[in-house]
């Protein structure tokens, strides 16, 4: 079933729960597209509230910002530029081109590329993947692996297993990296960096 809601180019989207995958993108018309077998859908001028418990495709303005407090499936987040907040996904989470995003707890995979404001995860339990931040990225907690690519503002993490870390160093800025086992850190030939180390072993190639 689709459903065709008018709320406005900037609109707040509370999505409850979805009992399957998610699939939301960002266009740049000012309705919001509705496709669902089952879902309950209710507006209150410019904020709609969803939930679902079966697949859910959401089109929304790409300036909508987006709460979500549960997913039980997988999603696909494209194209929102108004901010996301997300408290808890079971499967994974692949996320590109958007603003800022607030992330409780991930169960499994976890991947973004393309973020024009901060990242913060608190707990992810599975690999996560993240390249092209403008913004900074807090990372509470990594039970697998990290791969950091292109990250701009400050970067803080603490992973349980291996850290892949490309680093081009801006002025200013600091990172802190913590992992369980090993960190591979490339940066550029002329990077201007101060780096403290601590670990078993230490290898460094120029």
């Amino acid at each position: 079933m689709s459903k065709t809601i008018s709320a406005g180019r900037t609109p707040k989207i509370v999505i409850e729960n979805i009992g399957g995958d998610l699939s939301l993108s960002g266009w740049e018309g000012d309705t919001i597209l509705l496709k669902s077998d089952d879902e309950h859908c209710v507006q209150n001028g410019d904020m709609v509230t969803i939930s679902s418990d079966d697949d859910v495709s959401l089109r929304v303005p790409r300036s909508a910002s987006v709460f979500i407090q549960n997913i039980e499936g997988d999603a696909s987040i494209r194209g929102v530029m108004g901010g996301i907040e997300l408290k808890e996904i079971q499967g994974d989470l692949s996320i590109r081109d958007v603003d800022s995003v607030s992330i409780d707890s991930i169960q499994s995979d976890f991947s973004l590329r393309g973020a024009k404001g901060h990242l913060s995860i608190k707990n992810a339990q599975s690999d996560v993947s993240i390249r092209d931040v403008d913004g900074n990225v807090s990372l509470e907690s990594v039970a697998d692996d990290l791969a950091l690519r292109d990250v701009r503002g400050n970067v803080s993490v603490h992973v349980d297993n291996d850290v892949v870390l490309y680093l081009n160093p801006q002025a200013g800025n600091v990172y802190s990296v913590t992992a369980g086992d090993d960190i591979l850190l490339v940066m550029p030939p002329k990077a201007n960096a101060t780096l403290t180390l601590n670990a078993d072993e230490i290898d460094i190639e120029w």
